[in-house]
Formats: C-alpha cells, sequence, structure tokens
C-alpha cells in the first residue's frame, strides 16, 4: 500500500482522535478519582488540584 498525502492525514487524524478520547473517557475520571482519594486522605496537593480542575468545568454532570 502507497500512503499519500490523504492518507497520512487521515491516520493522523484517527489517532488523534482515538488519543483526545482515552484522555477524556479513560484517564480523566481516573486521575480526579485519585485526587479525591489523595484529598481525602490530607494531601494539599491533591486538594488543590481538585479545586482548579471542578472550576475549569464547562457543564455540570
Amino acid at each position: 500500500m502507497h500512503l499519500d498525502l490523504w492518507n497520512s492525514v487521515a491516520i493522523v487524524f484517527g489517532f488523534s482522535v482515538l488519543v483526545i478520547a482515552l484522555d477524556e473517557y479513560v484517564a480523566k475520571p481516573w486521575r480526579h478519582k485519585r485526587w479525591e482519594e489523595r484529598a481525602q486522605s490530607g494531601d494539599k496537593e491533591a486538594q488543590e488540584l481538585l479545586k482548579v480542575a471542578r472550576s475549569a468545568k464547562v457543564s455540570n454532570e
């Protein structure tokens, strides 16, 4: 198979969408759950990260 410009663009675009979707629906909830666990145990950094993450939300879930 010979890759031309459009095939390369499609591959890069598809990979980018996959990475963004994985971050949004897999990594972000896991990250927030970890921050909540650390914040409940008294970690100041995790409490600050949660505060920033909550203030950045655009819509209510």
